[in-house]
Formats: structure tokens, sequence, C-alpha cells
């Protein structure tokens, strides 16, 4: 097999009586994975199920390069892989060798972040699938609430009130309260799609907050609605959270988006 990945198959021609010929797959057809691709995905599926914790040690270049039989130049190749996906920290000149480091999830966040303002997603957009997804999330929160997670909610609501009459204080802790919901929720992938959106929304309540004629009565507005949610959850009337969020953010999507819903997320960092 060349480094291309170009492999020969024998292959009988059909009714001629001239037995096998070789035959080249394409690349393209059939993807043979570099050695250090293989590698890669060895030490990633062993940190993945846990085989590797979080501050374990891959053992040294040479212990590796022994383990899997190649030159240094691939082992490295594959570390590098690892590396860019911050699932290992390479130490140069260190004795222990790579380090396990598992992502935070602000690292996917960014991530996505970056592919919306390539996509030349909008505002509305971002509003419109929270609209879809939050609600859910707050019923799943509702109905299995426990004491635990009434208390971190209403710290939150304490904090807010603490901060109203500071803009950029009251948006990122009111985007904590948002972020609480779907994560109680114990739904991961919508903990990773709201964490993704976290800047943004958070970027966009900062500026929306300094053109308002009255800030302080929106800030006001939305302690009362995470109250009154909150009461929700002390009921465990999931059905009840569900509809009363659904309409919550209806109405910060009108007042906080639907005017200026085609302006691009990439504005906002600008």
């Amino acid at each position: 097999m060349s480094e291309s990945g170009t492999a020969l198959s024998s292959v009988t021609a059909a009714g001629n009586g001239q037995g096998t010929r070789p035959t080249r797959i394409s690349n393209a057809a059939h993807k043979i994975p570099k050695m250090a691709e293989v590698i890669a995905a060895d030490l990633r599926a062993k940190i993945l199920s846990g085989e590797i914790a979080p501050g374990d040690s891959l053992f040294t270049e040479g212990q590796l390069t022994d383990t899997y039989e190649v030159s240094r130049p691939t082992l490295r190749e594959a570390l590098r892989l690892l590396e860019a996906q911050n699932l290992v920290t390479v130490r140069r000149g260190s004795h222990r060798g790579p380090v396990v480091s598992l992502p935070d999830i602000s690292v996917a966040a960014q991530s996505v972040a970056v592919q919306l303002q390539l996509h030349s997603a909008t505002l509305g957009d971002v509003y419109r699938f929270r609209t879809f997804f939050e609600p859910q999330a707050v019923r799943l929160v509702a109905e299995g609430a426990t004491e635990a997670d009434i208390a971190r909610l209403r710290a939150i609501v304490t904090e807010l009130a603490i901060k109203r009459g500071n803009t950029a204080g009251f948006a990122t802790t009111a985007w904590n309260f948002h972020q609480a919901l779907v994560d109680m929720s114990g739904n991961a992938t919508m903990r990773v799609v709201a964490k993704a959106l976290h800047r943004i929304s958070q970027e966009h309540s900062m500026r929306y907050m300094e053109d308002v004629i009255d800030p302080e009565a929106q800030q006001a507005r939305a302690v009362r609605a995470f109250e009154r949610l909150i009461g929700f959850m002390e009921r465990h009337d999931g059905r009840g959270a569900e509809e009363f969020w659904s309409k919550h953010m209806a109405a910060v999507y009108g007042a906080m988006a639907r005017e200026n819903s085609e302006t691009m997320i990439s504005g906002i960092f600008g």
C-alpha cells in the first residue's frame, strides 16, 4: 500500500479465462487512514471511555513509539491531532510525556459561534432556536426539580436583584439562569447547544440594555419572570412551566430581537 492510500485488489475477469488481475481502488472510494490517525483514534477512545483519566500521563514518547511500533514523527503527528482537540497537553521537555486534559465545553461553544458567523446566522435565528429548546428543558427540570435545584435558581435570582442597574453584570447573571435551567434538564445535547449560544445572547443582551429607555424596568420584569418560573418548579408543574416559558421566550424575542432579527451575528462582535 502506498502512502497516498491507493490499494490493490484482485478480481476475476468475467468470461475471458484470463484469471485474476489487479484493480486499483481510488483513495476517494476507499480512504485508508494514516497511521497517525489510527493511533490518535485509539488514544482518543481510551480517553473518552475513561480508561485514561484527566491528569494521567500517556507515558513518554519512547514508550509510546515502542507500544505502537512507529517512528517519532508519526507519533508526534498523532499527538498533534489530540492536542488540537484539547484532549492532551504536550509539555515540551517534560519527562512525564503528554498529559490528558479533557476540553472544557467552552471549546465547543467557541467553535459553534464561529460556524454560525461563517454561515451568516442572524439574531433571529438564535432567538427563534432558543424558543424551541428552552421550554422543553424547563419542563424536564420542573418535573424532577430537587430542593438543591430550586436553591440554585433562587440564588441566581437573588444575585440578579443585587445587580439591577449594572448592565453587564445583569446580562451575565441572567444568562446564568438560562444556562442553569438547561444544565439541570440532564440533556447533554441541549447543554452544549445552550453553552454555544451563551456568548452571542449575552453580548446582544448587554447592547440591548444599553439602548433601552428604562433598563431597570426591563430587568425588574426579567426577575419577576424568573421568580414565577421557580414557582412552577416548586409545584413540579412541568406543563405549566413549559407553557409559561414559551410565552416568556416569545416576549423576549419580540422585545430584543424582532426589530433587528436580520442582524448578522458577526455584527454583534464587531
